[in-house]
Protein backbone atom coordinates (compact mmCIF):
# COMPACT_ATOMS: atom_id res chain seq x y z
CA UNK A 1 0.00 0.00 0.00
CA UNK A 2 1.20 3.24 -1.00
CA UNK A 3 1.66 6.39 1.91
CA UNK A 4 -0.54 8.96 1.34
CA UNK A 5 0.96 12.68 2.78
CA UNK A 6 -1.18 15.55 3.40
CA UNK A 7 0.31 19.20 3.54
CA UNK A 8 -0.13 21.35 6.06
CA UNK A 9 -2.99 23.10 4.68
CA UNK A 10 -4.87 19.44 3.78
CA UNK A 11 -4.54 19.12 7.70
CA UNK A 12 -5.44 22.51 8.98
CA UNK A 13 -8.66 22.17 6.95
CA UNK A 14 -9.18 18.63 8.01
CA UNK A 15 -8.56 19.29 11.46
CA UNK A 16 -9.97 23.01 11.54
CA UNK A 17 -6.92 23.68 13.31
CA UNK A 18 -5.51 26.81 12.25
CA UNK A 19 -2.31 26.70 9.76
CA UNK A 20 -0.47 29.08 11.90
CA UNK A 21 -0.92 26.70 15.23
CA UNK A 22 0.09 23.41 13.15
CA UNK A 23 3.08 25.64 12.62
CA UNK A 24 3.62 26.29 16.08
CA UNK A 25 2.98 23.02 17.69
CA UNK A 26 5.84 21.68 15.60
CA UNK A 27 8.13 24.27 17.22
CA UNK A 28 7.12 22.92 20.39
CA UNK A 29 7.39 19.36 19.53
CA UNK A 30 3.38 19.05 19.92
CA UNK A 31 0.19 17.52 17.88
CA UNK A 32 0.35 15.53 14.95
CA UNK A 33 3.48 13.84 13.86
CA UNK A 34 5.06 15.10 10.30
CA UNK A 35 7.92 14.44 8.21
CA UNK A 36 10.26 16.94 6.51
CA UNK A 37 11.05 16.68 2.65
CA UNK A 38 13.90 19.40 2.60
CA UNK A 39 11.46 22.35 3.02
CA UNK A 40 8.64 20.68 2.60
CA UNK A 41 6.21 19.47 5.70
CA UNK A 42 3.78 16.73 5.22
CA UNK A 43 1.50 14.32 7.55
CA UNK A 44 1.37 10.52 6.71
CA UNK A 45 -2.74 10.33 6.58
CA UNK A 46 -2.85 7.19 8.85
CA UNK A 47 -0.64 9.03 11.32
CA UNK A 48 -2.98 11.73 10.96
CA UNK A 49 -5.81 9.98 11.84
CA UNK A 50 -4.25 7.95 14.30
CA UNK A 51 -3.52 10.76 16.23
CA UNK A 52 -6.80 12.35 15.92
CA UNK A 53 -8.28 8.94 17.51
CA UNK A 54 -6.16 9.38 20.26
CA UNK A 55 -7.17 13.24 21.23
CA UNK A 56 -9.67 13.16 24.09
CA UNK A 57 -13.48 13.36 23.54
CA UNK A 58 -15.83 16.07 25.21
CA UNK A 59 -19.26 16.43 25.92
CA UNK A 60 -18.66 12.74 28.04
CA UNK A 61 -21.29 14.38 30.80
CA UNK A 62 -24.27 11.82 32.17
CA UNK A 63 -25.70 9.79 29.14
CA UNK A 64 -29.21 11.14 27.54
CA UNK A 65 -32.27 9.44 28.26
CA UNK A 66 -34.87 8.72 25.92
CA UNK A 67 -35.19 10.56 22.53
CA UNK A 68 -34.37 14.36 22.48
CA UNK A 69 -37.82 15.58 22.63
CA UNK A 70 -37.98 14.00 26.30
CA UNK A 71 -35.00 16.02 27.13
CA UNK A 72 -36.04 19.21 28.58
CA UNK A 73 -35.25 22.52 26.99
CA UNK A 74 -32.08 24.54 27.29
CA UNK A 75 -32.71 27.15 29.79
CA UNK A 76 -32.84 30.69 27.96
CA UNK A 77 -30.86 33.20 29.84
CA UNK A 78 -32.88 36.83 30.04
CA UNK A 79 -32.34 39.51 27.89
CA UNK A 80 -29.94 42.30 29.35
CA UNK A 81 -31.50 45.61 30.25
CA UNK A 82 -30.48 48.89 31.20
Amino acid sequence: MRTRFLTEFDVAERTQISLGTLRRWRLENKGPKYHKFGSLVRYDEEELTAWEQAQPAGGAGAPRIGPASEQPAPVRRAAFRR
